[in-house]
């Protein structure tokens, strides 16, 4: 299927600022809330941490600011080098005039069993919890897989000095009492804007004694065009209590070049090649290493490129992307075409996307064939708080022959 499984999506944000009169203090929140309608129910309820609809709150926290102070108490993101994550607590921060200031945070990680809880942001390897297998009595069941993980962080903060932004960062959480996550970073930055732009990162897992993530990037910014040249080492990261912690931790190792065009006019380009290398951490006295590198086994690198153009002009508007790569995975091109048309000043919006891809991958042939996928999508405008619009889809591939959808939804905006 080349259109997301998980149908229907819809976000529910509630925010307010300036709670207290000249005081830089708000709320802010948003509910994402959808349905996997190519999921029956039954099947889901088979599968431990499936769902066909749920509700997940992704942040709702209250916020002040004063110079350079900032705190932010409840459910928030927090994102660095090392990774993206989601808890309940606190985060304070302070910035010096000078530039240098630090940073705490510290909560309890949010996981899929929680309330209102997503799954996306807890660590991988483990299943999200074990309640069907312990209310079954099944011997091996873990209660400890939906317990509370507190987790706790700090940063020495470098900002706004003639360009330059740095930190030094720790992070370390913990699971039944238990490190799960101990991690060390190093992030640095440069850039105003147009000319050059510089940004270098490192995550260095404290458990296994070696490097987990690392990204570099130039990039040169110019009013007409954009060059960037990227190189990315890659790893899951994965709890202390998954057994592929251990024993199938390997990184994959990736490099981008990028050119952005933006001509005078409505239209605007890009072409990007990249290449990645799956590393492979395989013991070499096994005998399975042998298989691994043997004559014919599947390929660990990958390389390929992409192109596209987007053009608008006055209400109309599209875009076109094409991939192709071969290697690891097999040979696979894909092919996305939108395009939209907005009416009396957007109250009538009319948009529609085409989509192809053809894989052929030996090693797995259940990948192999021509996939098309086509989607209209018509909305109106019944008031300034109120649009009802009708979708309809069409999938294609060799697997279900014809797979055709429609939706009808209605939207609300509420301003208190």
């Amino acid at each position: 299927m080349l259109l997301p499984r998980r149908r229907i999506v819809q976000y529910l944000g509630l925010n307010a600022f300036e709670l207290a009169t000249g005081q830089d203090l708000g709320f802010e929140s948003n509910l994402r809330i959808w349905a996997d309608f190519g999921l029956p129910k039954g099947d889901a309820a088979r599968v431990d941490g499936l769902k066909s609809e749920d509700a997940e709150l992704l942040h709702a926290f209250v916020r002040y600011a004063n110079g350079g102070f900032e705190g932010r108490l409840g459910r928030q993101l927090y994102s660095d080098v090392g990774d993206l994550i989601a808890f309940d607590g606190l985060r304070v921060r302070y910035v010096s005039r000078l530039g240098l200031g630090a940073e705490l945070y510290g909560g309890l990680w949010v996981k899929g069993a929680g309330v209102l809880g997503s799954s996306v942001y807890q660590p991988d390897g483990t299943r999200e919890s074990d309640s069907r297998r312990l209310d079954a009595g099944v011997a091996g069941a873990d209660p400890s897989l939906d317990a509370m993980e507190p987790v706790v962080g700090a940063k020495l903060l470098l900002e706004g000095v003639k360009g330059f932004n740095a930190s030094a960062g720790y992070r370390k959480a913990l699971s039944d009492g238990k490190t799960d996550i101990e991690r060390a970073t190093v992030e640095a930055r440069y850039g105003q804007g147009l000319g050059l732009n510089v940004l270098a990162g490192l995550d260095y897992d404290l458990l296994l004694a070696k490097p987990a993530q690392a990204r570099a990037q130039v990039r040169w910014d110019a009013t007409r065009v954009a060059v960037s040249v990227e190189a990315m080492r890659l790893s899951p990261v994965l709890s202390a209590d998954s057994i592929w912690y251990y024993f199938a931790w390997a990184p994959r190792d990736e490099a981008r070049v990028r050119v952005d065009v933006f001509p005078v006019g409505p239209l605007r380009f890009y072409v990007q090649g990249l290449g990645s290398k799956y590393n492979e951490n395989v013991n070499p006295d096994m005998g399975i290493a042998a298989q691994v590198d043997a004559e014919g086994a599947p390929k660990s690198t990958n390389v390929g490129g992409s192109a596209g153009g987007a053009y608008r002009s006055g209400a109309f508007r599209s875009s076109l992307d094409v991939t192709y790569q071969t290697g690891y995975g097999g040979d696979q091109l894909w092919a996305d075409l939108t395009g939209g048309y907005s009416f009396d000043r957007e109250r009538f919006t009319l948009d529609a996307r085409l989509s192809f891809a053809n894989v052929t991958d030996s090693f797995n042939p259940r990948l192999t064939g021509n996939f098309y996928g086509a989607q209209v999508w018509a909305s109106r405008a019944l008031t300034r708080a109120a649009r009802l619009s009708l979708v309809v889809e069409q999938n294609i591939n060799p697997f279900t022959e014809s797979d055709t959808k429609g939706f009808l939804l209605f939207d609300l905006k509420a301003s208190l």
